[in-house]
């Protein structure tokens, strides 16, 4: 049968299962804490940031005007193309292989994140690998042949260095806050569909009102269901009771159990 829930209901429903909905949100970020903490891998990202100008050929100075800078700001996406192109990582893989790290132009290039700042003239060069120094060395090695590889194979513009690479001393990935946090919250979206669940299994009537809502009769009775629990006040015949109900519904509605609890009361 269709149940409709009020607000009340789903109040009164996620309070009854508050311990559910604590309990798993505590597991959810306990378990996205200890996989992000020691199961995901640690990856550093060192950085350089390139400036990129239009300069016309035999030119050492120039007033730069608007054009200019909108030019330059188209050259950038040409850049970092150029800057991830087998080329150009294939001369840092092999700058970088003298000083002992032995990365391929393709794994270069899966580590290499490039953005502009702001819709700027300026670009962002990001390495992460798994070790800090690996990251940094690897970043300095593009600033070095990034600028005149790109300049020669355009052959135009320039490309000059704003921030060198410096040592990551922390990680960059993963973020344990913010997957404690999900952790968290899949946790407690779990617990109350699981609450909601468990109530729409539960068929038991708990009250007349639920009773006249389910079936849309009047109910006519309310008849107490006694059952013997133990020794009591020997006043009472030695006996205590404790008091359920059965409800009536409908019309003509007539119950033996009224009978049957006289008799035992007797």
């Amino acid at each position: 049968m269709e149940r409709n829930f009020t607000v009340n209901d789903i109040i009164t429903i996620l309070l009854k299962r508050l311990w559910l909905i604590v309990t798993l949100a505590l597991v959810g970020g306990i378990v996205a804490f200890s996989y992000s903490q020691y199961v995901l891998p640690k990856k550093y990202t060192s950085k350089i940031t390139l400036y990129v100008y239009n300069q016309k050929d035999g030119q050492t100075t120039q007033a730069l005007n608007t054009s200019d800078f909108a030019l330059s700001a188209k050259l950038v996406n040409t850049y970092m193309v150029i800057l991830k192109s087998d080329q150009v990582l294939e001369t840092v893989s092999s700058k970088i292989s003298k000083l002992g790290l032995n990365y391929s132009a393709k794994e270069i290039r899966s580590m290499i994140g490039a953005d502009v700042v702001e819709e700027t003239e300026v670009f962002e060069v990001r390495i992460s690998a798994n070790n800090p120094e690996d990251a940094k060395i690897i970043a300095d090695a593009i600033e070095q042949v990034a600028p005149p590889e790109i300049i020669r194979v355009v052959r135009a513009g320039a490309v000059e260095t704003v921030d060198k690479a410096t040592l990551p001393t922390t990680h960059s990935s993963p973020n344990i806050p913010q997957n404690t946090i999900i952790g968290i919250v899949i946790g407690m979206v779990l617990a109350c569909g699981l609450a909601f669940v468990f109530e729409l299994m539960n068929t038991s009537v708990k009250s007349k009102e639920e009773l006249t809502e389910q079936y849309k009769l009047p109910v006519l009775t309310v008849i107490p269901n006694l059952h013997h629990e133990g020794k009591g006040d020997s006043r009472y015949g030695g006996k205590y009771y404790s008091y359920n109900y059965n409800y009536g519904y409908g019309y003509g509605y007539h119950s033996e159990t009224e009978e049957e609890t006289r008799n035992e009361k007797a």
